[in-house]
């Protein structure tokens, strides 16, 4: 089985010609179905895929991680790409997600959520399809979800709200999703944000899934957001599932992508705009 995972949005680039942005999108292209996780916030998509020489035509399924605008801001440029296609989310995608500028606690949390409505989505020829636990929706795919994070696991991202009555908490982001893609060898985990943890969604996969070994982790593992001791026990956690790859992105930070470089050398790639990786 050949499996292309092509990273078409990140906050940097892998080589000239591309542009940057915060935000993730990435390709998959197995065999004769093409599937898209997230779409970045909407404006370096287009010329991204462009540069690649690819499109969105036959797009079989989208899945997006949470609801967040650097994942969903291109949505329904796709869409209107893709024609008719299944958007596979959480039913919370649409939860008004706000974050607190921490520079200026006295200015009220902004919104952060999908700029766009279910309805008018639909309108542009999306097919939703709500999943609120861990299914397999693709031969072989894998929408992880409904994990049940424990909070000590969590990433310290304090900044980020939801509103409860006429008070704003912390928010859960119960809409994070992740995939897991069968290969003929091991699986390839892939995160958007991974605002579950990465913690949690490591144990989750082992104890619900049975899973033990990861041909690689691809995408955005919110390490930025735990402080550098963990960074260690994140390196030793993946290790515990023999990994081949770890390509990050996105949330990842620079500190915690140094020692991850660090750490497992030719077995680390920055998974920035442009990347390809073939399975």
């Amino acid at each position: 089985m050949d499996i292309n995972a092509t990273i078409l949005c990140d906050n940097s680039i892998s080589r000239s010609g591309f542009i940057g942005e915060h935000g993730f999108s990435l390709l998959i292209e197995n065999e004769d179905k093409k599937y898209l996780f997230d779409t970045g916030p909407g404006m370096s998509l287009q010329l991204n895929l462009k540069v690649l020489n690819k499109n969105l035509e036959s797009l079989d399924k989208v899945f997006m991680s949470h609801g967040h605008y650097d994942h969903t801001g291109g949505l329904k440029w796709v869409i209107q790409q893709a024609g008719k296609v299944e958007v596979v989310a959480h039913p919370d995608i649409f939860s008004e997600h706000m974050v607190l500028n921490t520079q200026d606690t006295g200015k009220p949390p902004r919104y952060i959520g999908c700029q766009f409505t279910r309805e008018e989505l639909e309108k542009s020829g999306a097919t939703f399809t709500f999943i609120d636990h861990t299914r397999e929706v693709s031969p072989g795919l894998w929408f992880v979800t409904g994990i049940n994070p424990d909070p000590e696991k969590l990433p310290n991202d304090a900044r980020l709200l939801i509103p409860q009555g006429e008070k704003f908490v912390r928010d859960p982001i119960e809409d994070d999703a992740s995939l897991l893609l069968e290969t003929d060898g091991a699986p390839i985990l892939i995160l958007g944000c991974a605002h579950a943890g990465v913690f949690n969604i490591l144990d989750y996969i082992r104890e619900n899934m049975g899973i033990t070994k990861l041909r690689a982790i691809l995408g955005g593992t919110h390490l930025m957001f735990f402080e550098p001791k963990d960074v260690r026990r994140a390196i030793d956690k993946f290790e515990e599932f023999s990994i081949d790859l770890v390509g990050v992105s996105h949330c990842t930070g620079f500190q915690a992508a140094v020692e991850l470089s660090k750490h497992f050398g030719e077995r680390f790639r920055l998974a920035s705009a442009g990347s390809v990786f073939n399975f």
